[in-house]
């Protein structure tokens, strides 16, 4: 009998220790106990994108030289083109929108929502500093509307080889 009792205390306190680690750990942050915590094949947001959802015209330029070196370049055309089979991109990007460029904007946050949380970053910046940088293959993906692209001149970057450029 006292095999019993010391076996069930023994068991006890394993399982006691257990919870206060757990507790612990919960209680700085460092374990999630809920399951709603996006992960790296969530959704950022539980809005669903397609292309019919973009109005206007826009331009999105990608630098090949960044995402061929991953052999990302062809994934990520798919993504920006809604093709059917986007295949899981194991990369992070950020993307360059003009300052004043509202319909870029509004396009990129779209294209944002259609990835893993934090897997692409929004940053606007000056247009036609925005068009330098792309001359000088500064820049990972650029997302312009149509108006945009048409007073900075990005048309001169359009046949560029180290630039893929996809119209919508």
């Amino acid at each position: 009998m006292k095999t019993v009792i010391r076996f069930a205390l023994r068991f006890l306190s394993v399982v006691a220790a257990a919870a206060l680690i757990i507790c612990l750990l919960a209680a700085g942050g460092y374990m999630n106990l809920d399951g709603d915590s996006p992960d790296a094949v969530s959704s950022a947001t539980a809005q669903t994108v397609s292309a019919g959802d973009m109005e206007g015209k826009w331009v999105v330029l990608i630098n090949r030289r960044l995402h061929d070196q991953a052999d990302t370049t062809a994934d990520w055309q798919k993504f920006f083109t809604f093709s059917d089979n986007v295949p899981l991109i194991m990369e992070d990007i950020i993307c360059k929108v003009a300052e004043g460029d509202a319909s870029g904007l509004e396009t990129a946050k779209k294209y944002q929502a259609r990835l893993p949380e934090n897997q692409m970053k929004i940053v606007q910046e000056a247009g036609a500093m925005l068009v330098s940088k792309a001359e000088l293959m500064r820049f990972d993906v650029i997302i312009l509307s149509e108006a945009a692209a048409d007073s900075y001149s990005a048309q001169t970057l359009y046949g560029r080889n180290e630039l893929l450029t996809i119209k919508m």
